[in-house]
């Protein structure tokens, strides 16, 4: 059997405010035709398909028109599970309609579908997230389990426990306890597999996602995952890996999209595993085109940097520029660039010297506009306009403004309780 492991398509993520939905249908119809030459019999989709809990309607239309392709009239098997950035019963609304097509959607950890015939697949409900069927007469066994917060281990493992001691366990052992439950189903004589959206233990970011969450607790060691499974299909991290420890049955396939400049430096991917029972799985590294990569650029000066953007101006890609100057950019400067270069994501200037007295300044005797001014030029290169610093000085108002009244409040509640009323 064929899996075609895939995450995180973040589908409706923005690039500098710039939309990448053009971007992503051209990668996921790359996926659709790697699934359809590799004669995939089931693609996995391992989290956080969406960018946000409320994607916008052509979001959920490129989702849907992926889905509907990759699973090729119901031929092949499409499962799905919801990421930290999914709302759950929003990504299972449609499973009524897509039922027929061979799709399975669990948005959360207690999600069960019921048995029946999903496209051309017979398929029986064993718990939640754990579903079997047949395909060319072999068993396969799949295990869902979205992603899922502290809160709701709690919920599905301990819903009608007293003991508040289990519940204040460590968040690996409750993965690791919710883990075996699921993979209770799996036997020696069929495929087995897990899905999930996690962090793991010495896995390589790339500052896509946040991990270090309550001093590393949402973290788990390789040793959770049950040893039953032959694969172990995950999500969460953008960087595609194997996780440490696990012989490459436990991994992540990556974002099809590098989504910021840091996640550049990794070939973009995903995973075609074969498996059959008691068989460990060949996995083959399936590699996306970039239709519009995101570059760095280091100029020496200005005209260099110029010229560069001349010499690309046909070029389909996002840049982040950064210039050598001993003074900042003028605001017709950074005009000229970007009518040769329109996707100049940022113009940083690498300023090589500065004037003395500003080198000395106190930074304490400095007033939080003065600072604020000094940044946006250091980061911009420009001095910012004076609706920016308006803005601002109002900001800064409501706030002086909020800590007033917080002040008073408190001052009040003292003065009740002094009081005795």
């Amino acid at each position: 059997m064929k899996i075609l492991h895939t995450a995180d398509w973040h589908i409706g993520k923005l690039l500098e405010g710039r939309s990448r939905l053009e971007e992503q249908r051209i990668l996921l119809r790359q996926l659709a035709q790697m699934a359809e030459a590799e004669e995939a019999d089931v693609v996995c989709v391992a989290g956080d398909i969406f960018d946000n809990r409320h994607p916008s309607a052509a979001a959920e239309a490129l989702f849907y028109e992926t889905i509907k392709e990759l699973s090729k009239n119901g031929e092949r098997l499409v499962v799905i599970i919801g990421g930290n950035h999914d709302q759950p019963s929003r990504l299972e609304a449609v499973n009524p309609l897509v039922r027929e097509h061979g799709i399975l959607i669990f948005g959360s950890p207690t999600s069960q579908l019921p048995s029946g015939t999903y496209g051309s697949f017979q398929i029986q409900s064993l718990d939640p997230g754990v579903f079997s069927f047949t395909k060319n007469q072999e068993r396969a066994v799949f295990a869902c389990v979205p992603y899922f917060s502290e809160r709701t281990l709690n919920e599905v493992l301990y819903q009608e426990e007293t003991d508040d001691a289990k519940r204040a366990g460590q968040y690996s052992q409750k993965a690791e306890e919710l883990f075996k439950k699921r993979a209770a189903w799996f036997s020696p004589d069929s495929i087995n597999v897990l899905m999930s959206h996690v962090f793991t233990l010495g896995s390589a970011g790339d500052g896509s996602e946040q991990g270090m969450m309550l001093g590393n607790s949402y973290l788990l060691p390789a040793n959770v995952f049950p040893p039953s499974a032959q694969y172990i299909a995950l999500g969460h991290i953008h960087r595609p890996q194997k996780v440490p420890g696990s012989g490459g049955q436990i991994r992540y396939s990556g974002s099809p999209l590098p989504y910021r400049l840091m996640e550049t430096a990794v070939a973009k991917q995903c995973l075609l595993a074969e498996l059959h029972p008691g068989k460990k799985p060949v996995v083959k590294e399936l590699f996306f085109d970039n239709p519009k990569p995101i570059e760095k650029w280091v100029c020496d000066d200005y005209a260099q940097a110029l010229e560069k953007c001349r010499e690309n101006q046909e070029r389909s890609c996002y840049v982040y520029l950064y210039i050598r100057t001993d003074s900042y950019i003028r605001e017709e400067q950074l005009k000229e660039l970007k009518s040769y270069k329109e996707d100049l994501l940022e113009i940083v200037p690498l300023l090589s010297s500065r004037e003395e007295e500003d080198t000395y300044q106190d930074f304490r005797q400095m007033s939080f506009e003065e600072l604020f001014i000094r940044y946006y030029t250091e980061k911009k290169g420009t001095a910012p306009q004076q609706e920016v610093l308006e803005t601002l000085a109002g900001i800064l108002e409501k706030e002086k403004e909020y800590e007033t009244d917080t002040i008073e409040d408190k001052g009040a509640e003292q003065l009740s309780g002094a009081s005795g009323d």
